[in-house]
């Protein structure tokens, strides 16, 4: 296997082609698969199939109540069911798990084994067409090296923090997560019982697609020669060469181990987009007070009960990756 120099016309004469114009075509691969991904993502509630994700934030502990301790002080602290007896502060976890990865397999090109479609180049004596493992070693593996390098290549997915991206399109108006914690401002001593659950949405991150980049079109790059089936030489078309590369670039990005795109929830890989980050109250807990009634009745009630409190920390993070393997 071997990358070569494909045959072009200039001016009467038969060049190979530079790093230039080589690389030129890689991106033309990388545009055709932004056309038709092989390897896509969407938001699946029952099919997730990329790693889980969670979300999670404090709640209130139950609330606890006394009749009093029956010294005739009213409202001391022997009244009220003491801090280390009242129910700790809770936790709610919420899992996302409904990223599907999605494989679209295609065949290589039909005539492959002639390898007429295919470029032709110069070996030092004689012009031959390239077989498809000089294709893959010029063209197509380069192109995948692209798509996985970079955070926002045509037909990739990515994580963003709003339902609108520059050059992107949103896949589902439903979050692939929301970074949730408690809401302090809710939580008063006067409202014992309090809901154990108050929260509010921190951050919510949604799954976005990369649009095609510019078109390439007859002039944007330098078309090869291929041996037709007269064994003569000719230049090939935009539309034959386009499907040779586009099936070529999603044969071996769905199928071919070594090649394959593929997405995860971390590991290693390309980040692509935002970082999913999960973030939670560090707090213990606050105690708090009520009393239900006057002093010196018997149907007097004295309530306590613990809120979250404390900094915002960050609990996890998830990334989403892509990779080739």
């Amino acid at each position: 296997m071997t990358a070569r120099r494909p045959l072009y016309y200039d001016a009467g004469h038969l060049r190979e082609m530079s790093d230039s114009d080589i690389t030129k075509i890689q991106k033309k691969c990388v545009y055709l698969y932004g056309q038709s991904p092989s390897v896509t993502l969407e938001i699946d509630s029952s099919a997730g199939n990329l790693n889980s994700m969670i979300d999670t934030r404090k709640t209130a502990g139950t609330f606890a109540t006394s009749f009093g301790d029956g010294d005739g002080i009213h409202g001391d602290a022997g009244d009220f069911v003491s801090e280390t007896s009242t129910a700790e502060p809770g936790q709610q976890d919420t899992t996302y798990d409904q990223l599907k990865q999605v494989i679209n397999t295609d065949n290589p090109p039909a005539d492959d084994v002639n390898n007429k479609a295919f470029p032709v180049y110069y070996d030092g004596t004689d012009i031959r067409a390239m077989d498809s493992a000089d294709l893959f070693d010029t063209f197509i593996s380069p192109a995948i090296n692209l798509l996985v390098a970079d955070s926002d290549m045509d037909g990739t997915f990515r994580i963003h923090t709003a339902t609108s991206l520059a050059d992107h399109t949103l896949i589902s108006n439903k979050p692939v997560f929301t970074d949730t914690r408690a809401n302090t401002s809710l939580y008063s001593g006067s409202g014992i019982p309090e809901t154990l659950d108050q929260p509010f949405d921190v951050t919510t991150f949604y799954l976005h697609r990369t649009n095609q980049g510019a078109a390439f079109g007859d002039t944007d790059y330098k078309l090869p020669f291929l041996i037709d089936t007269d064994n003569n030489l000719k230049r090939t078309t935009n539309s034959d060469f386009t499907l040779v590369l586009q099936k070529m670039m999603n044969h071996y990005t769905s199928s071919v181990s070594g090649s394959t795109i593929r997405y995860q929830i971390g590991g290693s890989g390309t980040t692509k987009g935002s970082v999913i980050t999960d973030t939670r109250l560090d707090g213990a807990g606050s105690y708090n007070t009520l009393i239900v009634g006057t002093a010196g009745s018997a149907a007097t009630v004295y309530r306590s009960q613990e809120f979250p409190n404390g900094t915002e920390q960050v609990i996890n993070s998830y990334t989403l990756k892509i990779r080739r393997e």
